[in-house]
């Protein structure tokens, strides 16, 4: 079966979205693609494929029959627009994060229960494939049980004036550990700063976070500690760090064609990863095919909502 997808917002990441589903409409997955922005002028730069250019949203979803629609639009527009898709009975993807409070993502959430349509975010770790790989070591008991996980991601793209550093940044590693731990309880931040050149610094201005957490964890088994560490304008570095009680994974997510297992003492095997989807390409395959993993992923907008909303707390 072949889709018709449409994009919501056509700037830097919208376009990047229009890119992958041209890919995929190459592959016969996706079948049309629509794209909406109230700016003519990106409108007139998209690349060729694309089958209808709309500056409303309502006129794209009266013209076009939808199978799902990418929303990749400022962050205060994401409750409002994505409550307006559900009511159309349209499945949403919009990208992280859901909406600037849980109160929001709780909208989200119970107006695409009402609906009985599937909403998606834009947390992509869970699509890249050394993410997967480790998962599948770490729930296969190749490292033991987990005692640590340490999130690194900085970059040297500027910050945006609308985002920050917890939103744009903290809220990927905050909802990738329990996808990789497989924890299921919230986190208890035990420190948390924000910062610019090592200085700190408000939110608002914030370019850099680093937050130490622990999650407390049933049966007998003692609490998992968590560090993410992040920020914007710096050089590039991004790994991830598992430490269980047999051995440590770890990778680099700038290179998941493989991951490592092992100890300082007796060294790190590599293990190798199929790559041959990008984050992007993979997510928009799960959720077009409905996939198990892309069910489970879409249960769990309000606990990664929960864990950011107790790190602005935290702040406070």
């Amino acid at each position: 079966m072949a889709y018709t997808v449409g994009v919501v917002g056509c700037g830097r990441w919208g376009t990047a979205h229009l890119h992958t589903l041209l890919k995929l409409k190459r592959r016969g997955l996706v079948k049309h693609i629509v794209a909406c922005d109230i700016l003519g002028e990106r409108l007139a730069s998209l690349p060729n494929g694309i089958d209808g250019l709309f500056t409303s949203l309502e006129a794209m979803c009266n013209a076009t029959q939808l199978d799902l629609v990418t929303l990749a639009t400022p962050n205060s527009t994401h409750v409002s627009i994505g409550m307006d898709l559900l009511s159309r009975g349209i499945q949403v993807l919009v990208e992280k994060p859901l909406s600037t409070t849980y109160s929001g993502v709780k909208q989200l959430v119970e107006a695409a229960q009402h609906a009985s349509q599937r909403l998606h975010s834009g947390y992509l770790l869970r699509y890249q494939a050394g993410v997967f790989k480790a998962r599948q070591c770490i729930s296969n008991g190749n490292i033991g049980a987990v005692q640590s996980i340490r999130y690194v991601k900085f970059t040297s793209r500027k910050k945006s004036l609308e985002s920050n550093v917890i939103d744009g940044l903290a809220s990927h590693g905050l909802d990738t550990v329990p996808y990789l731990t497989g924890v299921d309880t919230l986190p208890f931040f035990t420190h948390f700063s924000t910062m610019t050149k090592q200085k700190s610094a408000s939110l608002d201005e914030a370019r850099e976070c680093q937050l130490n957490a622990t999650y407390a964890r049933n049966g007998g088994i003692g609490p998992l500690y968590a560090e993410v560490a992040v920020g914007w304008e710096q050089p590039e570095r991004s790994h991830i760090t598992v430490v269980g009680t047999k051995n440590t994974l770890r990778f680099d997510l700038k290179q998941p064609e493989f991951i490592e297992i092992g100890t300082l003492e007796n060294g790190f095997q590599k293990i190798k990863v199929s790559t041959e989807m990008t984050p992007l390409e993979a997510q928009y395959q799960h959720i077009l095919t409905q996939s198990k993993q892309s069910t489970a992923h879409s249960q769990t907008h309000l606990s990664t909502a929960m864990a950011v909303q107790r790190a602005f707390n935290r702040l406070k």
